[in-house]
Parts: C-alpha cells; structure tokens; sequence
C-alpha cells in the first residue's frame, strides 16, 4: 500500500483540514494513515505535533523532515 496514495479519502481528513486551516499549519500532503505539514523550524515542529496529537496524530521520525522543513504525522485510522 502506498503511503501516499489518493485512491480513498481517510475519515480523519476533513476534520485534519479544517483545524490546520483555523491554526494556520499548511498541509503539503496526505496518505491513507499520514498527513504531511510545512514545519520550517523545530520548535514549529513540535508546536504542531502537540496540537495535532488531540486529533490522534502521532510524529513519525524522520531525520530528512527538519532539513526539508516538514512534519510527518502517521493516523491509526
């Protein structure tokens, strides 16, 4: 299964959608169980992790992601 694949929309995404779009945190991609944000410096990382993690996103570590200024968030459902 491709992380990233656009065949079905996740139930989480409309909702994902709407919080980062009230708190100004810019979605850059999305897969069935991953959302992808713009996170430029570390602490903006962890700033988002935190407010993300009461929707049930969890950080997936990636040493790639702080040079590239994203954020990988992974979703049980």
């Amino acid at each position: 299964m491709s992380l990233f694949s656009r065949s079905k929309k996740p139930p989480w995404l409309d909702t994902a959608r709407e919080f980062c779009r009230a708190c100004n945190i810019t979605i850059i991609g999305w897969g069935p169980h991953a959302l992808m944000v713009e996170a430029k410096s570390t602490e903006r990382a962890a700033e988002i992790s935190g407010q993300l993690a009461n929707l049930g996103f969890q950080r997936v570590s990636d040493p790639d992601d702080s040079y590239a200024g994203i954020l990988t968030l992974s979703h049980p459902d």
